[in-house]
């Protein structure tokens, strides 16, 4: 288990390398840059466009400009903010927080959703899949637009409004936490779930001829029993697999959701730095979302080798 643990650790090094010198070359190569965008304000003179042209230092190539942003990684700052003037930690570390708060209770509901309607059978069971079939043929993008103009039009769960100075200034109270996240939330759940949900009914479906639940059924066992020590378990190690990835999407699933709810996250963030041509806050969101994909994959992983006892022994 150590020396695959090492393995996969040295994959995650090296993929996040490639990830971050790709997303870095192709921004380098699209054509303008931040300072382009400034010629277009009216209030900024020339002089001043060529003085901070010139601290930003245009005529590095892009392997110094590479180097210079890995040691900005290195020291733990992520470079500084050409539009924000400030650190790029500081910039993303409460938007990334605010993202995974939303992701998570987005994944959370449909999870419990997915696993209660799961486990119906018999006559629900075909009203379950209408519903899940229902759910795939709308768009998400669809869905959470329909969800904010029934919000808008009924006066309820309002979306929150932007504040790009300090996102956590609209979050001070739980009150209006829940109400802010309540819509979102629950627009990101229903694009999880039939995902989900054809995971775990396709799961449970296989696990019940297992000689385990099988056994556990015909001994009269009560079906919350049955369901919670046996099926459950034989169907984990798919749904196991679909976790991880649930927990590698939590900085990506939500980006448009933010935009269109005006959710203080990463979305409405890089939305922005890619208008502006901010470069190293870009590069750094989607450093992110790398590493906690691969995060992700690596969770799944420990899970299933600590829920699967052939994987111990195979590993053995």
């Amino acid at each position: 288990m150590i020396r695959t643990l090492a393995t996969r650790i040295a994959h995650a090094l090296i993929t996040l390398f490639a990830v971050s010198l790709l997303c870095f070359a192709l921004l380098q190569a699209a054509p303008g840059d931040y300072f382009t965008t400034l010629t277009l304000e009216p209030g900024l003179s020339t002089r001043t466009l060529d003085s901070l042209r010139r601290e930003a230092d245009p005529h590095a190539t892009l392997v110094q400009r590479y180097l210079s942003w890995c040691g900005s990684m290195l020291r733990g700052d992520m470079g500084h903010s050409l539009a924000y003037h400030m650190p790029v930690r500081d910039l993303l570390a409460p938007r990334i927080l605010n993202t995974l708060l939303l992701s998570a209770a987005g994944l959370a509901g449909a999870w419990i959703v997915g696993l209660l309607l799961a486990a119906i059978h018999g006559r629900f069971a075909t009203l379950v899949h209408a519903f899940a079939a229902l759910l795939w043929s709308i768009p998400d993008p669809v869905l959470a637009f329909l969800f904010l103009l029934a919000a808008l039009r009924f006066h309820a769960m309002a979306p929150l409004p932007l504040d790009t100075s300090n996102p956590f200034v609209s979050l001070a109270t739980a009150g209006r936490f829940l109400h802010a996240i309540s819509l979102p939330a629950l627009a990101m759940s229903l694009g999880y779930l039939p995902l989900i949900l054809r995971h775990a009914q396709s799961g449970v479906a296989a696990a019940r001829s297992a000689p385990a639940v099988e056994g556990a059924e015909v001994r009269g066992l009560p079906r919350r029993t049955v369901w919670l020590r046996y099926l459950l378990p034989e169907a984990a190690n798919p749904l196991i697999s679909l976790f991880g990835l649930g927990i590698g999407s939590l900085l990506s699933a939500s980006l448009f959701v933010e935009v269109l709810f005006g959710w203080p996250g990463l979305g409405p963030l890089l939305l922005s730095a890619i208008f502006q041509r901010d470069t190293l806050v870009v590069v750094a969101g989607v450093f992110a979302s790398a590493l906690l994909l691969i995060a992700g994959n690596l969770i799944a992983d420990l899970l299933l080798w600590l829920h699967d006892p052939r994987l111990r022994e195979a590993s053995s």
